[in-house]
């Protein structure tokens, strides 16, 4: 996104200009105006400019007293002058401000035109060389070698007094879904994070979807300082990134001296190692990772397997969750040696599917094999999601399978479930239970002593009488709630079987 400030110290040349440049043509562009030199600055203190298109001749402040001030702020600022032809003297300024156009009045559409556009194409151009020259030199000084002496005059950490004076924190953020994002955009945003927090950095990508970026600050800042500027960048760096991404923010030591970057990075990439034992979107830092290692113990693979067998789903799944707390607090547990446990467990699993002849959709063990899904994940919390889905897969196969033994089970599980639905029938059931109408009816008379019509008005009359006693329900609200809806034909069901009216009923409990 290009800035574009607009300063004349009349309202209908700046107007004019915006309205008739092809602004769209020439890119994403953003544009704000000011009257004169001195409003024009108090503009570009929050507008940052990147072209300052301007008028020579304004009231208290003129377009060349403008131009010298803002260099000092904004040296890279390009500069295009407006101006009539009596303002020639002007133009020995304009050299010395090496502008990048004088364009007479009244102004030419094309001419201005095509100034803007050469002052866009010299703007990205030196935008791109010294985002080459940064990323350069932030992949250098994590080299034990480099030249940190030349280095550091680039990041204005100089004269030589400063190269033992100042702190430097290495930070690795890990991008998970980088072709979300715009690179430069993205590095730009979290340089201006980093210095409104009145810290600096260089930083830049050191993989596709790794961004380096060396913080750094005066080294007399006192601990507490450093730590409550470090959290509230973090913080800002996750509410920008979340809208776009997830990631992993992962913290070096902080080291006194460039010369000592090599080895705050090195704790940086330690602390990326351990991204696998975290949250996405978590803040790691080196010397808070546990030092703990997990040990399997072998009855944990046993007990799984009797859940299993005993078809407890619920303690099926509390053991997982336990499992993956353990290990989350173990972080020096080898990554593979942790998939092996989940291979183990999952092995036992699609075992007890296997054994049982449970038909399960394929769709539901995803197209790569579980295995290999396991085997690919990224984090610790991935499989642990992934193990619980494939659980209620597999249980709800098992549920699916002992309903139609006993087809009644299926047909009394389907009117609970949906006794609340107004437009409950036979056919809504025949459908869920692939039985005729017929023989369902039949068998469920044979087998319940009653009819399936018989049998869910009284479940839903009995629903009511619970619901009636909750003195906050509403007799309206609970007709809906038990599948009735009309008030009336509800009062006269529930009068029928129960003797009472629902009014006459709740009353019975205030």
């Amino acid at each position: 996104m290009i800035k574009v400030l607009i300063v004349d110290d009349e309202i209908f040349t700046r107007e004019g200009i915006i309205a008739e440049i092809p602004w769209a043509k020439l890119g994403p562009i953003e544009i704000e105006q000011a009257y004169d030199g001195i409003n024009a600055l108090e503009v570009a203190e929050k507008f940052e400019p990147d072209i300052l298109l301007t008028d020579v001749k304004m009231p208290r402040m003129n377009g060349v007293e403008l131009s010298f001030e803002l260099r000092k702020t904004y040296p890279t600022c390009e500069i295009i002058f407006l101006s009539g032809y009596s303002d020639k003297q002007y133009l020995k300024s304009a050299i010395e401000l090496k502008a990048v156009s004088y364009v007479e009045k009244p102004i030419d559409i094309e001419e201005l035109q095509s100034a803007i556009k050469n002052a866009i194409t010299l703007k990205l151009k030196e935008t791109e060389n010294t985002l080459n020259i940064k990323n350069d030199i932030a992949l250098k000084l994590i080299q034990k070698n480099a030249d940190f002496y030349n280095l550091g005059k680039y990041i204005d950490v100089i004269p030589e007094s400063k190269l033992t004076g100042t702190s430097f924190i290495t930070i690795l953020i890990n991008i998970l879904n980088k072709d979300k994002l715009m690179e430069e955009t993205v590095l730009l945003e979290l340089k201006k994070i980093v210095v409104k927090s009145n810290f600096n950095c260089i930083l830049c990508y050191k993989e596709d979807d790794l961004i380096l970026m060396h913080l750094y600050f005066p080294a007399d800042i006192n601990s507490l300082s450093v730590n409550t500027t470090l959290e509230n960048i973090y913080n800002l760096i996750s509410e920008y990134l979340k809208r776009f991404t997830t990631f992993f923010i992962c913290q070096g030591k902080k080291v006194i001296g460039i010369t000592n970057i090599p080895i705050s990075y090195s704790f940086a990439v330690e602390a990326l190692g351990k991204a696998f034992f975290y949250d996405y979107n978590s803040v790691i830092y080196y010397d808070k990772i546990s030092l703990l290692v997990y040990n399997l113990d072998e009855n944990l693979i046993e007990n799984f397997t009797k859940n299993l067998l005993n078809e407890d789903k619920q303690n099926s799944i509390l053991l997982i969750n336990r499992l993956t707390s353990e290990i989350k607090g173990s972080a020096s547990t080898p990554i593979n040696y942790t998939k092996d446990v989940y291979y183990r467990l999952l092995h036992q699993l699609l075992k007890f599917s296997y054994d049982r002849n449970l038909i399960i959709n394929q769709n539901d063990l995803d197209n790569k094999s579980p295995f290999e899904y396991l085997a690919n994940s990224y984090t610790l919390m991935d499989i642990k999601s992934y193990m619980i889905e494939k659980i209620h897969t597999i249980f709800d196969a098992v549920e699916e399978k002992n309903s139609n033994i006993n087809p009644v089970s299926s047909i009394l599980k389907y009117i609970h479930d949906n006794y609340s639905d107004v437009d409950l029938s036979l056919q809504n059931i025949s459908n869920k239970t692939y039985l005729s109408t017929a023989y369902m009816c039949s068998i469920f008379k044979e087998e319940t002593g009653t009819t399936i019509n018989s049998y869910i008005t009284k479940y839903r009359i009995n629903k009511a009488k619970d619901l009636l006693k909750d003195p906050h329900m509403k007799i309206i609200d609970i007709t809906t709630k038990v599948g009735y809806g009309d008030g009336n034909y509800f009062s006269k069901i529930f009068k029928k079987e129960t003797g009472l009216t629902p009014s006459e009923y709740k009353k019975k409990f205030l």
